[in-house]
This record gives structure tokens, C-alpha cells and sequence, in this order.
């Protein structure tokens, strides 16, 4: 169990470090608003972009090892911490663009206990070994369908560049949850 926690905590950390470090390789890169095949490879230019990618790299593999010593219970909650650290390594550095407020903190903490307490009372548990294909597939479909939901939202018709910018945030912000959350570990 020690290994588990231990692992989980380096992956939370990894993913973290890898969060900053791709925000901090994009800051200063100009963009159109439109689709970019060139960013890329304006951002693989830039060695902190590419600590990110190495980081989130570090990051999985630490999470499929914490998962091989410890349960889903036990696992997932401590990644949950890497919002944490997020704002930790923010205000470590000081950023006067970016203000951390009390509430933040207090809502990333409850995220982290919610999804604690959540997995606790789920209690998961050992079941088959292989899902049925037709419901890999459902649940394919499902998350897709309400990733690509919550994308029109964000970018659909009505929705001009500018206008309410918390409101996308928190779209993209369920569109990526979604998928994250229905990826496997």
C-alpha cells in the first residue's frame, strides 16, 4: 500500500509539473483563434513545452504503476491532489497574472475529499476481467457524444470569441474531464 501512495503522489506531481510547464511554453506563442497545424511545431521549440510532455509522460506511467500496487480507491483521490499542486507550484512562483484565491484552494481540497469519500463509499472492487465489447462501445459512444456536447456549447452558434469566457472554461473543462475520466488507467 506505502508503494501505491508513494507512486500516486510522483504521478500527481508529474501531472502538475507538466500542467505548468505546457501553460508556461504557450504563453507567449501567438495564435489566430483557428485551427494551427504549425503550433505544434512552434511549441516543440520550446524545452519547457517539452518538459510538459515528458512530465505527463512520467505521470501515466507512475499512475499504471501506483494502480498495480494499490487499488482505484486508494489511487485515485491522491491524483486528485495534482489540482493542489497546481496552485502550489502558482504561488510558489509568484505569478501576479494568475491570483489564487482562498476559494480555490477550498475547492480543489473538497474535490480531492469528494472524490475520497466518493470511492470509499462506492467501495470498487475486483469484478470480470473483460467487458463485453458492445459495452466498450456503449460507453465509447456515450462519452464521446458528451464530450462533443459540452464542445458545441463552448464553440457552437451564438458562442462569439470573447463572450464569456468562464462559461467556456467550464465546458472545456467538463469536455476533458469526461475523457480523462473514461480513459483507461
Amino acid at each position: 500500500m506505502g508503494t501505491a501512495i508513494l507512486l500516486a503522489v510522483a504521478a500527481s506531481f508529474c501531472t502538475a509539473t507538466a500542467s505548468v510547464a505546457q501553460r508556461q511554453g504557450a504563453r507567449s506563442i501567438q495564435t489566430t483563434g483557428r485551427f494551427d497545424a504549425g503550433l505544434i511545431f512552434r511549441l516543440a521549440r520550446r524545452p519547457v513545452w517539452l518538459l510538459g510532455i515528458a512530465s505527463i509522460i512520467g505521470g501515466f506511467l507512475f499512475q499504471l504503476t501506483a494502480l498495480r500496487f494499490g487499488t482505484l480507491a486508494l489511487v485515485q483521490p491522491i491524483l486528485a491532489l495534482e489540482l493542489l499542486l497546481v496552485f502550489g507550484y502558482m504561488a510558489l512562483a509568484g505569478r501576479r497574472q494568475v491570483k489564487i484565491k482562498r476559494r480555490d484552494w477550498l475547492a480543489a481540497a473538497a474535490m480531492s475529499a469528494g472524490i475520497a469519500g466518493f470511492l470509499r463509499l462506492a467501495s470498487p472492487s475486483g469484478g470480470q476481467l473483460h467487458a463485453p465489447g458492445f459495452s466498450w462501445l456503449l460507453a465509447g459512444l456515450v462519452t464521446l457524444g458528451v464530450a462533443f456536447l459540452a464542445l458545441a456549447a463552448a464553440f457552437g452558434p451564438g458562442n462569439r470569441p470573447g463572450s464569456s469566457s468562464s462559461r467556456r472554461a467550464a465546458l472545456l473543462g467538463s469536455a476533458t474531464g469526461v475523457a480523462w475520466g473514461s480513459s483507461p488507467p
